[in-house]
């Protein structure tokens, strides 16, 4: 999936995190080789835990009312992830995991974006505005 201006949360430093985090799963739904695969799929694990992490930092910055709830969805995720990343590397790009990737790493970034950070960033443009 090809990032798009319908995922734009504009927040510089999201956004071009997002874009990174596309970049990478495109390159994971096209890789066939297993040391590619392995590459991406650490880029990706240990990227997701920085990205939430700055995005984590942002919600406290301005005392973002729904930060736990937020964190948790990214917990959830990361969890999800890592148990997809393993199950990923032991079979390799099966049609059914290459499937998965699409649903874990394409769809739920893309879902999470368009809800949640959509929400967010709502909340921190306007809080933002204030200062």
């Amino acid at each position: 999936m090809l990032w798009n201006s319908s995922l734009e949360t504009g927040i510089k430093l999201v956004d071009e995190q997002h874009k990174q985090l596309f970049d990478k799963a495109d390159e994971l739904l096209v890789a066939s080789s297993g040391d590619t695969i392995k590459k991406v799929l650490d880029f990706l694990a240990s990227y997701i835990v920085k990205h939430f992490t700055d995005e984590q930092s942002l919600h406290q910055s301005v005392s973002y009312p729904k930060a736990t709830a937020h964190r948790g969805y990214h917990n959830e995720y990361v969890k999800t992830f890592k148990k997809f990343q393993e199950q990923y590397e032991k079979e390799g790009p099966t049609l059914s995991n290459k499937m998965a990737a699409n649903k874990i790493v394409v769809g739920w970034l893309k879902d999470h974006i368009m809800v949640h950070d959509k929400e967010f960033t709502k909340y921190y443009k306007e809080k933002t505005a204030q200062k």
